[in-house]
């Protein structure tokens, strides 16, 4: 009998060690696969890539491209990719070196010489400032990289990009409610401003309506009133104004009517009204012509009845639902980040920090 045990434990062992090997080899063989596209770049800008640096990124994209926005545009889509890929083992490089590919083409002649290297870059951006590995480590650097990312699909003026990171900069900004409900008002709101077009409605109106909807969400909570209620009431103003537009509303009426009624709350709150006092009134303005309008009324017959509801306060309303404890995680891996900064509340950068609007609700 103790030499069966013996035999056995010596077979299980064995077992072990084998798998261990096999696991060892598939990491060996997995690593290079993972850093092939980083080991592709150019060497100072492979080191600028890897050392997590944006600026260092940025300086040496400018001096390999020479001035040149072809290779400008060529050489962002190749860092972008290569960020793509280390998401998974490195995610604070990835979303700076996401950060600095979006910077090298905001020019205007990077985007006009190589439109589709942009678009590239942009929705390859997209994907890394959404990713929870990015999330985890460092939300507001995803913000800033969303943010950048979504002025610089405004200025590229094709509306299904514009309408592409604009949803999924409004998908961000519901995530990170709970770390930084100012950064996410903002963010939520540079996307809305950027499907304020008439051109981005009609072309993508399903997606210019997800847009809304989820800014509408982040609007009616009240981290978000508390945090920023100049930045809910310009949110509730322009999300009832977009989702007023026959196009966008007949893409999905109920979840139209879902965004007016969590507007009119937001716009309603005691926080919000006693900071812009004239909000309520400009969104209930809106909703009441809305209400009789024929063309809403064609795509969903209980609009009247609906909005009626809402107006009277009868409507539910459904806020972003936070997760405590995925936001303290996330704050906590996220302190290191904002070691140097001084306040309480979590800062992004200057760029971030400016009027959501052009003009004030009110």
């Amino acid at each position: 009998m103790t030499g069966f045990r013996q035999c056995a434990f010596g077979a299980v062992a064995t077992v072990m060690v084998v798998c261990g090997l096999l696991g060892t080899t598939a990491q060996a063989q997995q690593q290079p696969a993972v850093q092939s596209r980083v080991n592709a770049l150019p060497p100072a800008l492979r080191a600028a890539v890897l050392s997590g640096n944006m600026q260092g990124i940025q300086a040496a994209i400018n001096s390999l491209s020479g001035g040149n926005p072809q290779q400008a545009a060529t050489l962002a889509a190749s860092v972008v990719s290569a960020a793509e890929q280390l998401l998974t083992i490195n995610p604070q490089a990835a979303i700076q070196a996401a950060g600095a590919a979006v910077e090298a083409v905001q020019a205007t002649s990077v985007q006009t010489t190589a439109p589709g290297q942009t678009a590239t870059v942009l929705t390859t951006a997209a994907r890394i400032f959404i990713a929870p590995e990015v999330l985890r480590v460092a939300p507001l650097d995803a913000a800033n990289v969303a943010a950048r990312a979504v002025a610089t699909a405004t200025t590229n003026n094709v509306p299904a990009i514009t309408a592409n990171i604009s949803a999924q900069a409004v998908v961000l900004a519901e995530r990170i409610l709970t770390v930084a409900p100012s950064a996410a008002v903002q963010l939520a709101g540079s996307a809305v401003q950027a499907v304020q077009s008439q051109a981005v409605q009609t072309t993508a109106p399903a997606q210019t309506l997800a847009v809304v909807t989820g800014a509408a969400r982040v609007a009616v909570t009240t981290a978000a009133q508390n945090a920023a209620p100049q930045g809910v009431a310009a949110l509730s103003v322009a999300v009832v104004q977009i989702v007023s537009n026959p196009v966008v509303y007949q893409a999905a009426p109920q979840a139209a009517i879902g965004a007016m009624a969590n507007a009119y709350a937001a716009a309603t709150s005691q926080t919000v009204t006693s900071t812009v006092t004239t909000v309520a009134a400009q969104v209930t303005t809106i909703l009441s012509q809305a209400q009789n309008s024929a063309a809403l009324s064609a795509s969903n017959s209980a609009n009247p009845r609906q909005l009626n509801a809402i107006l009277s306060r009868a409507m539910p309303t459904t806020g972003t639902e936070t997760n405590t404890t995925a936001a303290n995680n996330a704050a906590a891996n996220n302190a290191n980040a904002n070691a140097n900064n001084n306040n309480n509340q979590p800062s992004v950068s200057s760029t971030f920090q400016s009027n959501i609007f052009s003009s004030s609700p009110s």
